[in-house]
């Protein structure tokens, strides 16, 4: 503390405790490329964190023994104990004439003596002068000196501080060295001469402080202004900024970071130092070379030290279906059965044991070439062929039996972190609940690039229409820009937009990085060849061809494979996982490009009858080429799962297989016939191909009937309907499941009319009810009811037992539904003009609104048909 402030005390001795931070470390992956090293400019220079009151403390210790070559001076307080004849205790404290008085002895001068010289220098004194006494001398209190903290120190000023102050506490009592203060050159001057030098670097770095004095009264500690500094960044033990004294090097720079790290690259260490013209300067320096290592340091100077490349050089990879994935270290004479020994201990039991690849760097550049082989020969026959000798950065591929994984769920644990970690999203979101997301990702990683490559392609039209591709491709890039976290469905937006760029990074570090590596069993065959599928087509420069091929159609796994050395048919099936039960041998199409026409500036295309039979047998010496795509076609009339159902009241209902063109009337004969309680004219006859034909009509009708109300809605006033509640019923229309009913005539079926029958399909299902003996009546009547059939009752009757028609009932449109699903019309005379005998047990009297509509068949009559007739044949499906 500065002098005169009312807190000033002596010290004798003080000891900083250093305090040093909690600091996380952070392991950096190892398939991470080295890191750019650049400029910190809030790089901290060495050394100033020891007086930094936020780590460091400086407190002063007061019984702290005194060493004995410590000199006494005025005001020093002496401890002298008397025993023997005579007992007693005094403090002598040193007189400013240098002397302390003995009791009953006298002064005795000991200033300018060392403890222990005083202390013999007394002790015999006593003994000479008082018989029979002894004497014992210790120190007391110590004298306070004055000193002066000059230069550049942070709070410099007089300070009242203890006789044994070194000049590291007298800095610290100054609160250490300024931002432009030196922490090598200390100088401790007396009367006006300089008698020491202290360098704090012999302290810090090398613990060494015997030039760490002992102050005096009246010295000066004058801290010297920072001449040069130099930094030191990158892979080094302890980056910062370091003073440097003239004449030192590169090496003794080196000494004070620590050294480098383990994982530095001194061979290519970058020093930019400012040159003549102030201007900055780079030098590439070998630091395994002596002599630049002896490279003189400058003001300014800043020394690079970069990382060494994260790949191994001699290691092999193992990747997929193995039970231990990762890297190993290659040797001479390295083979794929010293990696994989054992089907049972070193395989998955979803290991594909008849296709693998190895896939292994071609040149300085890193593209590779595609081995296959076959793993289950490698294992058990060392000898033979497939058995491959490896060589270093080897990379062996083991796949799954066509698209099958193990643990998938941990590979889904890893994403879903890994996007809850980069969007901080919580785990409740509803995305996160699928029930696999790396399919998703990967589905929808595959279906970005698909569509990048479109756009690619519209964007290199000339014309107009190309014009009018870049605006459309425009309009799909800005689409997917979205908010990230909509409030309204932030957990689908996060999972969408989030996953194909998760599912991309994974899919770049697939093959290097550790803990994927782990998981790469988790991976189907596809994932796992799609970072090789993609690194053979970014190889593929300067108009080369990519080294791949396709199959397509009766295989297991169809897609794009690689282009392996000595590739044909069979190799390339094996590749897909071989062929599906329904795949025809005798006859599949290879497709080759063959060139490009100049005349037409298109390619020639040459499609090849190919034999399977022959490739899998060997006898074939086809061989694949670039570009090749393969179509497996099945068997003719292959399907022997097709079958029709049969319900309701037959003798034998149930399921039946059918073979391709068997009629209806076969089929029922095969079920025994129907039995005495079937209602012939209730038949319902449902079929997968006309449900499909309904869902694309229905489709068409509500486009249609939204454009009409449109239209309406725009030219027509006074319209009591409004256009919200039209496209009301349209969006309950486009609901309503298509049924895809057939009208049979299954009276003429029976009794043998061919042209009644029809030929069954697959999925098809017949029904057969009881005889129902009801006739229901629906719609804009008063009590909509069923009731009881009988010949001789008219539609008025059966409209007049349902309380009559309502208000708003359009009378000249009533139509009925028979039991078969056919829809009589009104005839020209109207319905009361028809006679009893055309409605029959199980009809259905359907009664419209009147929809003030003046088309030949208005919306709502439409509707409510379509309404009616599904909800009849379902109700009679579902009755059984």
């Amino acid at each position: 503390m500065p002098a005169g402030s009312s807190g000033a005390s002596a010290t004798q001795q003080a000891q900083p405790q250093v305090l040093a931070p909690q600091q996380n470390s952070l392991n950096s992956e190892r398939a991470k490329p080295a890191p750019e090293v650049a400029a910190t400019p809030a790089s901290r220079r060495f050394g100033m964190a020891m007086f930094d009151a936020e780590i460091s403390t400086f407190a002063p210790i007061d019984n702290a023994p005194v060493a004995e070559n410590y000199r006494l001076g005025p005001d020093d307080i002496v401890l002298l104990q008397l025993f023997g004849k005579q007992n007693s205790s005094d403090e002598l404290k040193v007189s400013r004439t240098g002397t302390v008085s003995l009791p009953e002895i006298g002064p005795v001068n000991v200033n300018g003596l060392t403890v222990a010289q005083a202390s013999d220098l007394i002790v015999n004194k006593v003994r000479e002068a008082m018989i029979g006494v002894d004497a014992v001398v210790t120190m007391g209190k110590l004298r306070t000196i004055n000193i002066f903290v000059a230069g550049e120190a942070k709070t410099p000023g007089m300070f009242a501080v203890s006789a044994l102050t070194n000049v590291t506490q007298a800095l610290y009592v100054a609160g250490g060295v300024s931002e432009i203060g030196s922490l090598r050159d200390i100088q401790i001057k007396r009367n006006g001469e300089t008698v020491a030098r202290f360098d704090l670097y012999d302290l810090l770095l090398r613990g060494d402080n015997s030039a760490d004095v002992q102050l005096k009264h009246g010295d000066v500690v004058f801290v010297a202004p920072l001449k040069a500094t130099v930094e030191a960044t990158g892979e080094v033990k302890r980056p910062a900024i370091y003073e440097i004294k003239s004449g030192e090097t590169i090496d003794n720079l080196l000494s004070m970071v620590g050294g480098t790290k383990a994982g530095a690259y001194p061979q290519s260490v970058m020093l930019e130092r400012f040159d003549s013209n102030n201007l900055r300067n780079l030098l590439n320096l070998d630091l395994t070379n002596a002599v630049n290592k002896q490279m003189s340091l400058r003001d300014g100077d800043v020394l690079r030290v970069y990382a060494t490349s994260p790949r191994v050089e001699h290691q092999v990879t193992l990747a997929g279906a193995v039970v231990r994935p990762g890297h190993y270290s290659w040797r001479q004479g390295l083979r794929v059965n010293d990696l994989i020994k054992s089907f049972w201990a070193d395989l998955h039991m979803t290991a594909d044991l008849d296709y693998a690849l190895i896939v292994r760097e071609t040149n300085d550049a890193g593209d590779v070439k595609v081995m296959q082989f076959a793993l289950a020969n490698a294992v058990e026959q060392p000898t033979g062929s497939n058995n491959v000798e490896l060589k270093p950065r080897d990379l062996v591929l083991v796949f799954n039996y066509a698209e099958q994984a193990v643990n998938r769920n941990a590979l889904n644990d890893y994403l879903r972190k890994q996007v809850q970690k980069r969007y901080s999203t919580s785990e409740e979101m509803r995305w996160a609940a699928s029930d696999d997301l790396s399919s998703v990702g990967f589905n929808n990683l595959v279906q970005e690039n698909e569509n990048r490559v479109a756009r690619r392609a519209s964007l290199s039209a000339t014309d107009s229409i190309a014009g009018q591709k870049i605006v459309d491709a425009q309009l799909y890039d800005s689409q997917p820009k979205r908010a990230m976290f909509d409030q309204t469905e932030v957990g689908i937006s996060v999972g969408e937009s989030a996953l194909p760029d998760i599912m991309q990074q994974v899919m770049l570090k697939l093959y290097y990085d550790g803990e994927l590596l782990s998981l790469s069993a988790s991976f189907n065959r596809t994932e796992l060849m799609y970072p090789l599928i993609e690194k053979l087509k970014m190889q593929a420069r300067n108009g080369v061809s990519p080294l791949l091929v396709r199959v397509s159609g009766e295989v297991k796994v169809p897609g794009e494979y690689p282009l392996v050395e000595g590739a044909n048919l069979k190799h390339l099936i094996t590749a897909a996982s071989g062929l599906t039960e329904s795949a025809y041998l005798g006859r599949a199409e290879l497709t080759r490009a063959e060139g490009v026409n100049r005349d037409s500036n298109s390619i020639e295309v040459k499609n090849i009858a190919v034999n399977l039979e022959t490739s899998f047998k060997g006898n074939d010496v086809f061989m694949l080429q670039s570009r090749d795509r393969l179509s497996v076609f099945p068997i003719p009339d292959w399907n022997i799962e097709r079958a029709i159902e049969i319900r309701g009241e037959v003798k034998f209902p149930g399921r039946y297989t059918i073979q391709r063109g068997e009629m209806l009337s076969d089929v029922i004969e095969r079920a025994g016939g129907l039995s005495r309680s079937a209602f012939m004219q209730g038949v319902v006859y449902t079929r997968e191909s006309v449900k499909e034909r309904e869902r694309l009509q229905l489709k068409k009708l509500t486009e249609q009937l939204r454009a009409d109300i449109a239209t309406k809605s725009l030219s027509e006033s006074g319209i009591q309907t409004s256009p919200q509640d039209a496209l009301l019923m349209i969006n309950q229309l486009e609901r309503q499941p298509p049924v895809g009913r057939l009208v049979l005539d299954v009276p003429a079926i029976l009794a043998g009319d061919v042209t009644a029958d029809i030929p069954v399909e697959d999925g098809d299902l017949f029904y057969i009810p009881r005889t129902d003996y009801t006739v229901s009546v629906v719609g804009e009547v008063q009590h909509a009811s069923s009731h009881r059939f009988k010949d001789n009752m008219t539609l008025e009757e059966y409209l007049n037992l349902a309380g009559g028609l309502r208000k708003r009932a359009d009378e000249e449109r009533i139509y009925v539904i028979k039991a078969n699903g056919s829809v009589v019309m009104p005839s020209a005379k109207g319905w009361f003009a028809v006679k009893g005998s055309q409605l029959e047990p199980g009809d259905t009297i359907i009664v419209p609104v009147d929809t003030e509509y003046k088309d030949s068949l208005s919306l709502w009559t439409a509707v409510t048909q379509i309404f009616y007739q599904s909800a009849v044949a379902i109700a009679a499906i579902n009755s059984f």
